[in-house]
């Protein structure tokens, strides 16, 4: 294509994200998911694009403000206040703090980076919030992200293949590690630009595979094409040598299920749970079974390295947790003051202009070691306040949804496991929520997890409107013989 068909193509994408909102979010997504192999293509490997996906996602916001949709936390606040001050006040420090890492870089692209590092799942939030009138809305969205990850994930195996295509080279100098054996490999990343972020991605579909074969009615069908899906996004992730998003795919099974047999005593019954894990577990037998019987001993040899590298994280992942938050507070301190060195010194990205491990130390790989080093002291408490705040945001949350719509609810508890293994994985390593693609993703999860009461109240607020109808209309009848009595 040439370079005016290309641009021709985003006039286009940018004009119905602002004639049409909720396509605009569609558009969003694939805008997402098409800058990392697009930005492999271009001289240099520009690093703006990386961002790029937050152009339609300003463009979709201004088309629903400008159609008077309320983009804007005062809905999320009425339903519980927690969120008020402790947001406010967060949003306050990293402008502040975004201040300071100009200051202290001279770089306006490091600043940038910072406010996008903190700030950019805000406004998917918001959109997310207003787009979900129905679970039906949600499981539309999810459905479109995890065909996108599917597509994109593919990539690793026509890397793994030998096809040498440039929209599967990793950006940069790519990554090898190394197997317990101590056999070099090669981490493949496919059409995204690094492992890092298809690992993730893979581990997202499979957690959102999970979670929409729950929600949805019937459709063993489906069912059982996602359990099939879910050993080819495992093995993907396997080729790209990020283990922790092997403990995020166990993390969330473990907290998906504890969320749900808490449930069971209100609206999820266990013979419906067990009728679904029989049809998912079918599904990965199926394909288990297909795979052991297609793929060639050569094969079965050349990834066996990779699945023993995987199996190993059982043994790192608590001494990495241990290291990654308190254990490196001290050195964080040492190098950056209890005040930090400014938001998007230490963020992803900001390696490429001057910022990074040589502002804020090699101890900062850690979340909340980032956060710290960034923000500093009082950073960090307001990250834990607002946390915790959340969190009783939610669980008011689930005291409305527990005893409503099962299907509704297995779908909100599954987002709030995702949201909450997130929220671990970035405890121990912050890199790849550097990505806006990555934090808007979660940011469009939470607006779907705190719309759920209004998702939830609408069919009420419908039946009392029309009970009030007809009780006035009855009214009405009663009163007009009174009338014409009267009126005798």
């Amino acid at each position: 294509m040439s370079d005016f068909e290309i641009y021709g193509l985003v006039a286009v994408g940018l004009a119905v994200c602002f004639a049409n909102w909720r396509t605009g979010i569609f558009i969003c997504f694939v805008v997402g998911f098409l800058q990392d192999p697009v930005r492999k293509l271009m001289p240099g490997q520009p690093v703006f694009m990386t961002a790029l996906v937050g152009v339609p996602l300003a463009m979709t916001v201004l088309g629903a403000h400008l159609r008077r949709v309320r983009i804007s936390f005062k809905p999320i606040h009425a339903w519980n206040k927690s969120l008020r001050i402790p947001l406010g006040l967060f949003v306050l420090l990293v402008l502040v703090q975004t201040v300071v890492g100009f200051i202290n870089t001279g770089s306006a692209i490091i600043a940038g980076i910072g406010l996008l590092a903190y700030l950019a799942p805000l406004p998917a939030i918001l959109l997310g919030y207003q787009f979900s009138r129905s679970a039906r809305d949600i499981v539309k969205l999810m459905k479109f992200y995890v065909l996108g990850s599917i597509l994109m994930v593919s990539g690793i195996y026509l890397s793994y293949l030998g096809y040498d295509w440039k929209a599967l080279i990793s950006v940069g100098e790519g990554l090898i590690a190394f197997a317990p054996t101590g056999e070099k490999l090669v981490l493949y990343s496919g059409f995204f630009r690094s492992p890092e972020i298809a690992a993730w991605h893979a581990a997202a579909a499979v957690c959102s595979l999970i979670v929409l074969s729950a929600a949805i009615r019937g459709q063993v069908v489906v069912k059982l094409a996602a359990g099939a899906l879910a050993p080819f996004l495992v093995g993907a992730l396997l080729l790209t040598g990020r283990r922790k998003f092997l403990v995020e795919i166990f993390l969330f099974l473990s907290s998906y299920g504890l969320l749900l047999v808490w449930s069971q005593r209100t609206a999820i019954k266990s013979a419906a749970l067990m009728r679904l894990a029989l049809i998912f577990a079918s599904g990965v037998a199926a394909a288990s079974v297909g795979y052991i019987y297609l793929a060639s001993d050569v094969t079965a040899t050349n990834v066996l390295p990779y699945y023993t590298r995987g199996a190993s994280v059982q043994q790192d992942v608590g001494e990495r947790v241990s290291v990654m938050t308190m254990e490196s507070f001290q050195y964080v301190l040492a190098q950056n003051g209890v005040l930090g060195s400014g938001a998007g010194t230490g963020s992803q990205g900001a390696q490429h202009f001057g910022g990074g491990s040589r502002i804020v130390g090699g101890a900062a790989e850690g979340g909340l070691g980032k956060v710290l080093a960034e923000l500093g002291v009082p950073g960090l408490v307001l990250l834990l306040w607002l946390a915790i705040s959340l969190a009783r945001y939610l669980w008011s949350v689930l005291s409305v949804i527990k005893e409503g719509d099962p299907q509704l609810s297995k779908l909100a508890l599954g987002l709030l496991a995702f949201l909450v293994t997130n929220g671990f994985v970035y405890a121990i390593a912050h890199q790849v929520f550097g990505d806006p693609f990555v934090l808007i993703i979660l940011g469009f999860f939470l607006g779907f997890v705190m719309a759920m009461p209004r998702i939830v109240q609408k069919p009420q607020v419908f039946a009392a409107r029309a009970d009030n109808a007809a009780l006035a209309f009855s009214d009405s009848r009663q009163a007009r013989p009174l009338a014409d009595a009267i009126g005798n």
